[in-house]
């Protein structure tokens, strides 16, 4: 939803459009409550976030039939979202409707008048819960459980606060309402079981934002700890080059390393490894003997110390490198290791070998080659293109990055978006390379090798626009952390003080 969030205003579709959408649909949930169980007040949580917006959205449209009691869990001074600290102003110059407090600190509740015929609205925290509820929430909560007990009727916004909407566990306290607006769809964790009656309640997200790929996507990386140390934030191996080809292992390597992780090694021919060292000196080179990848040149303790790794960039395609292939992706699986399969270990695998934690990144002839299917090129057929590379997704348990003027991420769990970056000098060799090492380095830093790919394809094509006008690869790469800045700078456009975001 956060995501959804963020790519509709990439869409034209402003959030506090999406904020107003969201506490109107509420405040017309709580108004039919109200009626119908015969209440005679009612009282607003808000959090100082999103939700809490949504919150104060809803007490001035319910204001204009009664009097709205609106409790901000904190201090005005600490909003942080811009879209809610407007809706708070807008509150503020209410004060005959809507009357407003702050929780400041735990005895503050003590304070709140509640009764049986009370309609209480959760609006604290939303899809973002993270980790275990601090005062006063676990004492503000365990109180509206009280008020409950004695009559009170609670109406959550969006998600009950303390519930996570994705799994459906709870946090340390959680809210149980009778009822939950939830916006937009349906999220997997919530059921009548921990969220009452559910009404779904549409906002005007567009459909695209949930098919396209955008700066939204990256709210999916995991924020890097200020205490974490080297190796916390990412091990990449690739593997890669022969006897001729150096720049393709170079060239993901350097994608891996723009991505943010930590530590990059690349295991390569001992003749090329030089020239692979001259690239840059942040990477770990090791080499063996043989001109080209065969079964006795792989190292399964290289697969063991690294979190994912890269498999094919200028790897060639000698019969003795195919069966070199089957036994990375067998150590691969053994080690329950995340690998990105690139251009030619793509003509290499046999599929049965492949593991769940595989993300595949062919072109068009690639995707024919692996699985006997021509998916169509123009743009008036992108739509059955779309089908026929869903429809195989679901046959192979793993992540699937079809390269083309648009590009096609799919899972097998039926996730499918659309990436719309990219220029037409992309189709310079190199740039797929690039993009292995990327989507690599992602992986590490989130929860789902689904957005890593989609992280790592927008950014790709994003660093190609802005170095179009003198592309080269090397200013691909360079304009790597100016495409990652621009998106995190677009995730914090709704916020009142920008702060770094990763």
């Amino acid at each position: 939803m956060s995501i959804a969030d963020v790519n509709s205003e990439y869409l034209g579709v402003n959030r506090i459009i999406l904020m107003e959408n969201a506490g109107r649909g509420l405040a017309e949930l709580v108004w039919e409550v109200y009626n119908t169980t015969n209440r005679s007040a009612i009282v607003i949580f808000a959090g100082k976030g999103g939700n809490g917006g949504d919150g104060m959205v809803a007490a001035r449209h319910l204001s204009r039939n009664i009097p709205i009691q609106l409790y901000l869990v904190g201090i005005h001074k600490n909003i942080t979202k811009r879209s809610t600290l407007q809706n708070w102003k807008i509150l503020q110059n209410m004060a005959e409707s809507v009357e407003l407090f702050e929780l400041r600190q735990v005895e503050d509740i003590t304070n709140i008048k509640i009764n049986k015929t009370t309609l209480i609205v959760d609006s604290i925290l939303g899809t973002g819960i993270k980790g275990m509820l601090r005062e006063p929430l676990p004492t503000l909560i365990q109180s509206i459980s009280k008020w409950q007990e004695k009559g009170a009727i609670i109406i959550s916004a969006d998600t009950p606060t303390g519930i996570d909407p994705n799994t459906g566990k709870n946090s340390n306290v959680f809210v149980t309402p009778q009822w939950t607006g939830i916006f937009h769809k349906q999220k997997n964790g919530l059921s009548p079981k921990n969220a009452g009656k559910i009404r779904i309640i549409p906002i005007g997200v567009p459909p695209e934002a949930e098919k396209i790929i955008g700066p939204g996507d990256l709210l999916a990386l995991r924020p890097r700890s200020s205490w974490s140390k080297k190796g916390d934030n990412g091990r990449v191996l690739v593997i890669g080059g022969n006897e001729t080809y150096s720049g393709a292992p170079a060239l993901a390597a350097m994608g891996a390393v723009q991505s943010g992780v930590d530590l990059v090694t690349i295991l390569t021919p001992q003749k090329i490894s030089s020239a692979i060292r001259s690239y840059s000196p942040e990477f770990i080179v090791y080499d063996y003997t043989t001109p080209h990848l065969t079964e006795d040149s792989l190292s399964a303790e290289l697969i063991r110390q690294n979190d994912v790794i890269v498999l094919g960039p200028g790897l060639g395609t000698h019969a003795d490198t195919r069966i070199a292939v089957s036994k990375a992706l067998t150590l691969v699986k053994k080690l329950d290791k995340s690998i990105v399969i690139d251009a030619d270990a793509l003509k290499l695998l046999n599929m049965a070998e492949v593991s769940p934690k595989t993300i595949l990144t062919p072109h068009a002839g690639e995707f024919a080659l692996l699985t006997d299917i021509s998916i169509p090129a123009s743009a008036q057929t992108f739509h059955k293109r779309c089908q026929l590379v869903q429809e195989v997704s679901i046959k192979f348990p793993n992540v699937w990055v079809i390269k083309g003027h648009w590009d096609i991420v799919t899972d097998n769990s039926g996730l499918i978006k659309i990436n719309k970056t990219g220029t037409s000098r992309m189709t310079r060799g190199g740039t797929g390379d690039v993009l292995a090492g990327l989507i690599a380095g992602f992986v590490v830093q989130t929860e789902i090798p689904f957005y890593a790919a989609c992280i790592g394809t927008y950014l790709n094509g994003r660093a190609g626009e802005l170095a179009d006008k003198n592309f080269s690869l090397s200013n691909l790469l360079r304009q790597v952390p100016v495409a990652l800045q621009e998106c995190f700078d677009f995730i914090q456009n709704d916020s009142v003080a920008k702060t770094a975001f990763h």
